[in-house]
């Protein structure tokens, strides 16, 4: 077992006799080498300072964070450049998790990179998503025009439009959305059955009629579709120009209605 370097959060150089080393010097290479290695002025990483790092006139060298990717080889030098320690390695102890942790769920606090894990087979299963690390990802149900949405799936900023200009029946991919209807004559929007369609509870649909002709709602075989404010368990019709939005209720085949134009 390798012991860790105690990394001070101030550091002064001071000479055999404790007195404080002016214009002393950091240097840093990658480790078993004299190649530079940068080292940066906050945790960011996005600034790097320059190598060696020079102290002021009392020893004391400003704030240096080290890449915890990177193992360093460090050296004190006097103003003048004289060597007076090397040390090699000079990195914090980074331990990265292993597959085995990440897809057994045991690697909490444990560094891993998202290269690596994103390089991983069965880490999207394990977790029960798809790790996202970068531009251009694909998120794993966070759109609702997918399978089966539930309760916990993320939904739209605004309620996109699925235009429908003919009779239509509504599908599990118009949740969270919205139908839209340009028709000079009657059409026929079918809301069918859970056994059928799996909408979740709390699914919410707005149908838009932007056209003359009116859109009659047909409930399918064992649906409850009652408007709201009432008890009345019907078809609905939605005027021409006119609006509604329903919503699943309690019970598979439970929906409410209401709107501007249904009758």
């Amino acid at each position: 077992m390798s012991g860790t370097l105690l990394a001070m959060p101030v550091l002064r150089a001071v000479d055999q006799s404790g007195a404080p080393m002016a214009g002393a010097q950091l240097q840093f290479y990658l480790t078993g080498t004299t190649t530079p290695a940068n080292v940066y002025s906050s945790s960011a990483l996005s600034t790097p300072l320059s190598n060696p790092v020079v102290a002021d006139s009392g020893g004391l060298f400003a704030p240096i964070y080290l890449d915890p990717t990177v193992v360093y080889r460090c050296q004190l030098l006097s103003a003048s450049g004289a060597l007076v320690r090397d040390i090699d390695p000079a990195s914090e102890s980074v331990v990265e998790a292993t597959q085995g942790q990440v897809n057994a769920g045991t690697a909490s606090g444990i560094y891993v990179s998202p290269a690596k894990l994103a390089a991983w087979t069965g880490v999207a299963t394990a977790l029960g998503y798809t790790p996202l690390n970068k531009s251009g990802d694909t998120a794993t149900n966070l759109a609702l025009a997918i399978t089966a949405p539930a309760s916990a799936s993320a939904g739209y900023l605004g309620a996109p439009v699925n235009e429908q200009d003919a009779s239509y029946t509504l599908a599990l991919s118009d949740a969270g959305k919205t139908v839209r209807c340009v028709n000079a004559s009657g059409v026929t929007y079918t809301l069918n059955a859970f056994s059928s369609v799996a909408f979740p509870v709390g699914t919410a649909i707005v149908i838009r009629n932007a056209g003359a002709g009116a859109i009659t709602l047909t409930r399918g075989a064992g649906v409850i579709l009652i408007m709201a404010g009432t008890n009345t368990n019907k078809d609905y019709t939605i005027a021409g120009y006119g609006l509604a939005t329903i919503v699943r209720d309690a019970g598979n085949d439970s929906w409410v209605i209401s709107g501007v134009g249904v009758s």
